[in-house]
């Protein structure tokens, strides 16, 4: 295995659309830190083959915590060189309409969601800034344009994030740091298929203009291409693979 593989690194990737995300990240000739607050999926990641063969690198910690994230992208930078392309993928939401959201809530989603991808944006790009050379990839929810219930926070946190990653884009291209968004439609993760009735996801499927709910995969192709240098000219961009439920 070659020793300078670049270094990516996925929040959430131990689960869902993050794990599809480090399995095309690995495919396309990264080595692939994978974030996760879930002690389990991480326990789970840590018996793949690609992590036994050290292309995959299991790191439990959480993204609201700015001296743990800290302390790990310093400790990934001693052991594997600086971090290459970052993709926040990592999220939460909890139910409620808006004259039900609490207080509580409203904080916890937002640390996860928009504080979180700050954070984790902030400390990799100076390690990409030293470089001149980065990509980041957020990624954001139509729910952020109003195509989905669901609760407010999330929406706001998923549209802070894009205008978080636009300004990102302006500030960082000139210190060789692309920023871009990927929004995320309905996408048949094993969370959503273990939650959804068969009349709902009818319902999800009929509100695309494909008919048909996106896989996991199908994000994954989409991040990995903009973490290429196929995508050198690509920044500041939202792109929806959402099959037309959103529209920029």
């Amino acid at each position: 295995m070659p020793d300078d593989l670049p270094l990516a690194v996925v929040t959430g990737g131990a689960r869902g659309i993050g794990e599809a995300i480090v399995s095309e990240m690995v495919t396309t000739g990264h080595r692939v830190a994978v974030i996760d607050v879930n002690p389990k999926a991480i326990a789970r990641t840590r018996e793949t083959d690609c992590a036994r063969a050290g292309l995959v690198i299991p790191v439990e910690l959480s993204i609201t915590d700015r001296e743990a994230v800290e302390r790990g992208l310093s400790a990934l930078r001693d052991a594997y060189g600086p971090v290459r392309a970052l993709v926040n993928n990592a999220g939460m939401t909890l139910p409620a309409s808006f004259l039900d959201q609490t207080d509580e809530d409203w904080d916890r989603i937002l640390a996860v969601n928009l504080t979180g991808t700050f954070v984790m944006a902030q400390v990799a790009a100076r390690q990409m800034v030293e470089q001149h050379h980065g990509v980041i990839v957020n990624i954001s929810s139509v729910s952020a344009h109003g195509v989905r219930t669901g609760p407010p926070a999330y929406a706001a946190a998923k549209a802070g994030v894009e205008g978080l990653s636009r300004l990102m884009a302006v500030q960082l291209g000139p210190l060789g740091v692309r920023v871009n968004t990927v929004v995320v439609g309905t996408t048949a993760t094993p969370w959503l298929l273990s939650r959804k009735t068969e009349a709902e996801l009818g319902s999800m499927r009929d509100s695309t203009l494909t008919g048909a709910i996106g896989d996991p995969e199908d994000v994954a192709n989409t991040v990995a291409f903009l973490c290429s240098d196929a995508a050198k000219h690509l920044t500041g961009q939202l792109i929806s693979v959402s099959g037309g439920q959103w529209m920029p």
